[in-house]
């Protein structure tokens, strides 16, 4: 018989286990940035574990945050063990996750984008299985929007990545010891959720965030693997400084790190500025991502 069941502290080892199988290998071997993700905001984040036997096969993970004045829920992952797929497992763990944050207060649940932390932007609209998943138990795209992912061939392109910085832009790693003023300015520039997003580069050794900085006063900034290994972003240069070259540089430094600890590619996550990217360090269009959401009721719950 399984069981389904709210998550505990002491079920987190299980699930990472679970994860490093169940998910592909760029998305389960992470386990710094799952950590970060699953469990990050204990006043937001919450998780149903199914077992059988005494065994955890099964999870689903979630976290619920204020957005533009409303309470809305965030899938950030679900995953099953294989041999117990195919039998409704996965359709039983997010119903029980959309009860868990309905009783939250969340009014809605999207799959997906759970900026500032997140596995996914949303769903790859190249993965069928998952989007008829989450479209088989109610989910619906509510609009055209998609955000891309750009790919970089790092060992194609390494003459692009290596590029010297200019002798104008003062640029080093960010510090552990500045991140107060650091949070500051982010907060001040880019708003809360980069602020959050790039202080996630604290948890990575060595730090993953560089920035420039001249005269005590930041210019720039550019993270990697604050949510998932292998992932480049957030970045931003200050509007008056921008033509220097900051962004350049910090996004190449970034990237040579990448070449510094052997990868030979990486993503760029949510991308905006795609032809800045592509002129720079060669990036193409890789995978897109749709925000499927769900509308979560009362009634709508008691009649399901």
């Amino acid at each position: 018989m399984t069981t389904v069941r709210i998550g505990v502290t002491e079920d987190r080892g299980g699930v990472l286990d679970l994860l490093r199988t169940a998910l592909a290998e760029e998305a389960g071997d992470d386990v710094v940035g799952l950590e970060h993700l699953l469990w990050g905001d204990p006043h937001r984040d919450l998780s149903v574990v199914a077992e059988r036997d005494g065994e955890l096969v099964g999870a689903a993970s979630g976290t619920v945050a204020e957005r533009d004045g409303t309470r809305r829920a965030y899938v950030t992952v679900v995953a099953v063990a294989d041999g117990h797929r195919r039998h409704g497992l996965g359709r039983h763990l997010l119903s029980a996750l959309e009860d868990a944050v309905l009783a939250r207060g969340a009014t809605s649940i999207q799959a997906g984008g759970s900026a500032p932390r997140y596995w996914w932007p949303g769903v790859d609209t190249a993965d069928r299985d998952a989007s008829a998943f989450f479209e088989g138990c109610g989910y619906a795209r509510p609009d055209d929007a998609v955000a891309t992912n750009l790919d970089v061939d790092l060992a194609a392109h390494r003459d692009l990545v290596r590029v010297p910085p200019p002798a104008q832009v003062p640029m080093r790693r960010l510090t552990a010891e500045e991140w107060p003023a650091f949070e500051a300015w982010m907060r001040e520039t880019w708003g809360d959720t980069w602020a959050s997003e790039a202080g996630a580069a604290l948890r990575r050794r060595p730090v993953s965030c560089f920035v420039a900085v001249e005269d005590q006063t930041y210019l720039g900034f550019a993270a990697y693997d604050t949510n998932r290994a292998g992932w480049f972003g957030p970045m931003g240069s200050s509007p008056a400084e921008r033509g220097r070259g900051v962004g350049s540089a910090l996004l190449r430094a970034c990237l040579s790190s990448y070449l510094d600890a052997g990868r030979t590619d990486c993503e760029i996550a949510w991308v905006g500025p795609v032809d800045f990217y592509a002129r720079t360090v060669g990036a193409v269009p890789g995978r897109t991502f749709a925000a499927l959401r769900k509308p979560l009721t009362p009634a709508a719950d008691a009649s399901a």
